[in-house]
């Protein structure tokens, strides 16, 4: 939980640094420990309490990244004032067309409901397809 506080991180197993290899370590064996459901409920809300989503690694930089890209849209969204597009010249606007792609898939299937609520409140335009608008001459 201190490396957690100290470095915003969880610690990595591959590290050259003896103390994150160590604790990078002994994570490992409370993941397994809770995905073979032998972790005592009362560590794993300590643990979950101290660091979100430790004990399961994908959840954890999963809601990392879906809030950084949730943010990227809403920026890009608020500058431009418009969904982006998929066929964009600029590769940025390319990866969070491609993003939204995605959640929209996810929309259909009734996968990550809350996400796709948040969606849905924060950023009304992002389900939207994009409409071109040809530059003038």
């Amino acid at each position: 939980m201190a490396y957690f506080r100290k470095t915003g991180t969880l610690p990595k197993t591959p590290s050259l640094a003896d103390e994150e290899k160590d604790l990078g370590q002994a994570l490992a064996r409370i993941r397994l420990l809770n995905r073979r459901g032998q972790l005592e409920q009362a560590a794993s809300r300590v643990l979950d309490k101290a660091c979100p989503g430790s004990a399961d690694r994908h959840a954890f930089h999963s809601g990392r990244l879906w809030q950084e890209r949730r943010d990227e849209l809403i920026a890009w969204i608020q500058a431009n004032g418009r969904p982006p597009y998929a066929a964009s010249g600029d590769a940025a606007e390319r990866a969070l067309a491609g993003w939204i792609a995605t959640y929209r898939r996810h929309a259909r299937h009734g996968r990550h409901p809350e996400r796709i609520r948040e969606l849905d409140e924060r950023i009304p335009l992002w389900c939207q397809p994009p409409v071109w608008v040809p530059k003038a001459p």
